[in-house]
């Protein structure tokens, strides 16, 4: 019963990670945030890096796998809304040209 409660553990650890994988290069190519909501994502980065304190303490390694790598996935993604919401904000300066 432990191997097969290791191998659901490990499985967790390399679904979960691959689950953000495609939302994140998506943002990254087209930097296209407006279905996003900034709120959602950074509770969840809250409770991904509690969860990744969680199992750095119990020494669990397909928890801190589970959580290391979706809080690097969804930091990018919260950076990303954050520069689309300052773009948003900052005036556009628009070229005259004389003709």
């Amino acid at each position: 019963m432990e191997i097969f409660t290791q191998v659901l553990g490990y499985l967790a650890a390399i679904c979960i990670p691959l689950a953000f994988l495609p939302q994140t290069i998506k943002l990254i190519k087209t930097r296209k945030t407006s279905g996003l909501s900034f709120f959602s994502y950074s509770v969840y980065q809250l409770g991904g890096l509690t969860f990744l304190i969680f199992g750095i303490l119990r020494n669990d390694i397909p928890m801190i796998t589970c959580q290391s790598i979706p809080a690097f996935l969804n930091f990018i993604i919260i950076i990303i809304i954050i520069s689309n919401i300052i773009r948003k904000q900052k005036p556009q300066i628009k070229e005259v040209t004389n003709a």
